[in-house]
């Protein structure tokens, strides 16, 4: 930890001055984590009577990312309109990060009027703004975003040169979440990815989606046939 960043806890710890501290405490990496949650939470807190602080941060493009996205993040747990209104004026922030940070506070406000924007996210010029898209769509659990997750996991976007990017993942993840049959499909073409990673999602996926498991008295690939059986069963 630098002197300026053990001045600045010792400081906070002592007087827990304010939201300005406690923003520049929750997006300190130099700090313990367990300090940076109490900050964080301090702002969630605070949120709940008056955002001002946080809003005025979330909003300022010349402001610290970091503390920017604790701003954002902080957001997404406090809700309300003004909070759900900040997020979707910034969903074009022109940093990767920040729109990051918006797309998963989003999810965190859980509603579904939102799932649109969130869905759109998936074909972000940025990785991490899509995976965090995937991410959020699986909180929101709303069936209308299945298609655009479906349709994703084989976009030509999410290959390099034939190999698929790791992205692709999330997708098939966010499809459990969801825990809706019309993502059966695309899950059953996903056992057979070029990609283990995506491979290894669709069995916990379908287990969302169905309500059961299938692992008990089979082999890992008895248990992935089963699956396999039960997936066609659903989709034709």
């Amino acid at each position: 930890m630098s002197l300026l960043s053990f001045a600045l806890a010792a400081v906070i710890g002592v007087a827990h001055a304010g939201p300005v501290q406690d923003l520049a405490q929750a997006a300190d990496g130099d700090l313990p984590a367990v300090a940076r949650q109490e900050a964080f939470d301090r702002l969630v807190v605070l949120g709940a009577t008056d955002t001002a602080t946080v809003l005025t941060m979330a909003r300022n493009p010349d402001g610290d990312t970091r503390q920017r996205w604790v701003a954002i993040r902080v957001l997404g747990h406090v809700g309300g309109d003004g909070a759900e209104n900040a997020l979707v004026g910034l969903l074009d922030d022109p940093q990767p990060a920040i729109r990051a940070a918006v797309v998963g506070a989003l999810g965190e406000l859980g509603k579904s009027r939102n799932t649109g924007a969130v869905a759109a996210k998936l074909s972000d010029p940025a990785i991490i703004v899509r995976a965090e898209a995937a991410n959020a769509l699986g909180m929101l659990r709303d069936p209308s975003a299945v298609d655009a997750l479906g349709k994703a996991i084989d976009d030509k976007s999410n290959f390099h040169r034939g190999s698929p990017l790791w992205v692709r993942k999330h997708y098939v993840r966010a499809l459990g979440e969801i825990g809706h049959k019309n993502g059966v499909r695309y899950l059953l073409r996903a056992m057979d990815d070029q990609d283990p990673e995506v491979q290894a999602e669709t069995i916990p996926a379908f287990e969302k989606i169905s309500g059961f498991s299938m692992a008990q008295g089979r082999t890992q690939e008895q248990e992935r046939e089963a699956w396999r059986r039960w997936a066609s069963a659903q989709v034709q």
